[in-house]
């Protein structure tokens, strides 16, 4: 086919990105009208007319416009523009909404054939299957670097029970006297705003530092990690242990998402993180 702690931190406006909102919305258009639009160059291929025309999921649509920067709520926001002043339209099947340009008649196939593969790829087996696969990989490439697992899916630690809620996090490692509290999403979505926070509050109480192991996160989010004294490590891609190779294979033949097959952790990603892990010594 790719920071000291102050609990009374404000999260960045939502709305502040240095892209104009008129400007995403020209992008979002230009991919729908633009054979040689960015996104078609950025997957090695020039749009035929059939691109163009075929309908995308809204979430679809959001992950492919990271390639630009643009934090998802942007990338809806254009869309709605876009749906109001009638140049795309939507469709609406289960709980998914299609949009595609208002001129394209034929496209009742091209849903069903979406949805069928959208029904695969969120069967809770197969979405539980890849995200206890993330958890695992990750945690036992850290410990090959020399990490050490206290805990996993815990809320506990050092003789404290976080006790404000239900959550948990997903493993606490230690190396060099240096403890992280991990969360690991391997998701399309970003992890929940309550989510991202309750989690961040629970390293505050453990007094341990929080490492997030996200596919993806909007600045905002990068920002307020490095204002918490923590960490988080990006890793691009959605990803799936070996033995689901036809499915990754439709997806990105089909929906163009950034989904692969990987055995192992890249050693440029890791390697980001031991190099700020290297200045908490």
């Amino acid at each position: 086919m790719p920071w000291p702690y102050d609990l009374d931190i404000d999260f960045p406006d939502e709305n502040s990105n240095e892209f104009s909102d008129e400007a995403v919305k020209e992008d979002v258009r230009d991919f729908f009208t633009n054979p040689d639009h960015f996104l078609y160059q950025k997957w090695g291929e020039k749009a035929n007319h059939s691109r163009m025309e075929d309908p995308y999921h809204k979430k679809q649509i959001q992950v492919l416009f990271e390639g630009r920067e643009y934090w998802h709520w942007v990338t809806d926001r254009a869309i709605t523009e876009l749906l109001e002043e009638g140049f795309l339209k939507e469709v609406r099947t289960d709980n998914t909404i299609f949009v595609m340009r208002s001129d394209v008649r034929y496209y009742k196939q091209k849903i069903k054939k979406r949805m069928k593969l959208i029904r695969r790829y969120s069967d809770p087996y197969i979405s539980r299957g890849y995200g206890v696969y993330a958890e695992d990989l990750f945690r036992m490439t850290l410990e090959i670097e020399g990490f050490r697992t206290l805990s996993k899916n815990t809320n506990e630690y050092d003789n404290s029970i976080w006790e404000e809620t239900d959550h948990n996090l997903d493993f606490i490692i230690e190396k060099e006297g240096i403890v992280y509290g991990v969360e690991v999403k391997n998701t399309l979505d970003y992890i929940e705003q309550e989510e991202f926070n309750i989690k961040l509050e629970m390293c505050e109480y453990f007094g341990i530092i929080p490492l997030w192991i996200l596919r993806n996160a909007p600045g905002l989010q990068f920002m307020v990690m490095k204002l918490r004294g923590g960490f988080i490590m990006r890793f691009g891609t959605q990803f799936y242990p070996p033995g689901f190779r036809r499915l990754v294979r439709d997806i990105w033949n089909t929906m163009r998402l950034p989904v692969n097959v990987w055995r192992s952790i890249p050693e440029k990603i890791i390697n980001v993180f031991l190099n700020f892990h290297s200045q908490q010594i």
